[in-house]
């Protein structure tokens, strides 16, 4: 008996966007993108961005389906040349489709853009700039950080759109009703396992589904049994806190953090947390000084690669602090998760823009992004929260895109207002571009910037200008001449018509007072030729 082996990811993947589960906002924005879309418009390619699983491709791939577009999917990271960039990209971007020609309806998909940010690709992102600006259908690009900085001129065309990883609760209804449909039954804790492991990847926590069922339909031992002894890391370190604090002796302290698999800095943090709820206010001051002694080590072996020292880190973290503190008697039912580690998950994604936008600022003000980063920010986050002209202003010379401006911006009713500025701003750049006649550089160009398709338009506006006026010119020229030629007929008419009568008349005789006066001209004009 043949066991079905299609993919779940595959097989349940969303048909339209109101089935892809989780970040709403993204979906609507790509939604609002797609249907504004148009060949001139500002920006012709959407970039997706986040981690593996979120729903990138899938939103993609729902989009399509639900517009009925056909999809052409094409991976950067396996085609790392400029040369193919151009032929497969540039082609699919232009060319109809085989069912309806030049009319057809397409998107085409490139997966995983920052692929091309390798050294054997060199060209490769600019080559797809030229395809992106080239196109008369719709690109949407995907990439596990738009941020990166040699998607800087990518990012420029883009509508940029983040993907966020997918709470737990979304990830085991999804694992649920997969169950219901193939008709498995698995623990709930199980489920709930499955996709807490997954932190946050859809797809991986499908994967991980579907492995369990085959591997429980075999009869075989699944990875969620193997993965059951390490299944909760937070347990592990309750069980280590307790010991440690517990302690009645420097040795018995050191051997508490025995079997447990962590980094030493995550380490420090949780002895950090939790060490003031074994310790009085009088004997706190000891304690904290013992483990800042340990950061004080453990910062020397990451700067200097020293690893001589641990064996001082370790007698400290463990021993020091287990008879430093004077309360061990107390009773704690659950050790503190480290804020500091919950403050960092919380802010990865908002810290990779603060960076984007510290490297911008480094780049304009030519200083060090260390320097931009703690010197500078302040004084652009306060021009972007001051007047919406200043803040415009601001962010139209550092290039900030819409995801960095909600990074620094509190207030959102004035963020559409700045992006408002920001649109007049840009339309009025390309006017005056357009208006300066005959140069190719000026002083509205800022550096990177090329003008060249700007300059051709205008160029062929003003030839095909000309060239109307040329003709205008012409069949007026011919109409005078018919004119001309018309009046000097009827002239000739007229004159035909005119000496027919004159021979029927006789001719008067010249009176004597004429033939003086023609005399009299004639002397005077020989006088005057004397």
């Amino acid at each position: 008996m043949s066991v079905d082996i299609t993919p779940w990811t595959e097989l349940y993947r969303p048909s339209n966007l109101g089935q892809v589960v989780g970040n709403a906002e993204a979906v609507e924005s790509l939604r609002k993108w797609f249907d504004s879309w148009s060949v001139n418009a500002k920006r012709k390619v959407a970039l997706l961005h986040g981690p593996a699983g979120t729903g990138k491709t899938s939103s993609v791939i729902a989009l399509a389906k639900e517009r009925s577009y056909e999809l052409v999917e094409m991976n950067a990271s396996d085609t790392r040349n400029k040369n193919s960039v151009l032929r497969i990209a540039g082609s699919s971007a232009k060319e109809g489709t085989l069912t309806e020609g030049a009319r057809g309806k397409r998107i085409l998909l490139i997966d995983e853009v920052d692929g091309l940010a390798g050294r054997e690709d060199r060209g490769g992102v600019q080559s797809l700039i030229t395809v992106i600006k080239e196109a008369s259908i719709p690109i949407i690009c995907t990439a596990n950080d738009a941020y990166s900085s040699k998607l800087t001129p990518l990012r420029k065309l883009a509508k940029v759109i983040a993907y966020r990883p997918l709470p737990t609760e979304d990830i085991l209804k999804v694992l649920k009703s997969i169950c219901y449909k193939q008709k498995v039954q698995l623990d709930v804790e199980d489920l709930i396992f499955i996709a807490e492991n997954a932190e946050g990847d859809l797809r991986s926590a499908i994967n991980d589904l579907q492995g369990t069922v085959l591997q429980l339909k075999k009869g075989q031992v699944t990875t969620i049994e193997l993965l059951r002894p390490n299944r909760d890391k937070a347990k592990d370190i309750q069980e280590v806190l307790k010991d440690l604090f517990m302690a009645q002796t420097f040795l018995e302290g050191k051997r508490a953090i025995d079997g447990v698999n962590m980094p030493y800095d995550e380490l420090l943090l949780w002895v950090f947390e939790n060490a003031e709820k074994h310790t009085s206010t009088k004997q706190l001051a000891t304690v904290y000084t013992t483990i800042a002694d340990a950061d004080r080590y453990l910062g020397r072996i990451i700067r200097r690669q020293n690893w001589r020292l641990l064996s001082y880190f370790f007698d400290l973290i463990t021993g020091g602090v287990s008879v430093t503190v004077d309360n061990k008697s107390r009773t704690v039912k659950q050790y503190t998760y480290p804020q500091k580690i919950a403050l960092y998950a919380q802010t990865r994604f908002s810290r990779g823009l603060r960076d984007s936008i510290a490297t911008l600022v480094a780049e304009k003000t030519h200083v060090s992004k260390q320097i931009a980063r703690n010197d500078y920010l302040f004084l652009v986050k306060e021009i972007l929260n001051g007047k919406v002209g200043d803040a415009a202003s601001l962010a139209y010379w550092l290039e900030l895109d819409n995801n960095q401006l909600k990074t620094l911006v509190e207030d959102k009713t004035k963020l559409a207002r700045i992006q408002k500025v920001l649109n007049a701003m840009e339309e009025e750049r390309i006017r005056r571009q357009t208006l300066m006649s005959g140069l190719q550089h000026s002083s509205f160009d800022r550096p990177g910037e090329d003008w060249t398709d700007i300059l051709i338009k205008w160029q062929q506006k003003k030839e095909k200008e000309l060239e109307e006026e040329r003709k205008r010119k012409e069949e007026e020229k011919k109409k005078k001449a018919a004119a001309k030629a018309a009046a000097k007929a009827a002239k000739k008419a007229k004159a035909k018509s005119g000496a027919k009568k004159s021979t029927k008349k006789t001719t008067p005789p010249k009176s004597s007072s004429d033939e003086e006066k023609k005399e009299k001209n004639q002397v005077s004009l020989d006088q005057f030729f004397k």
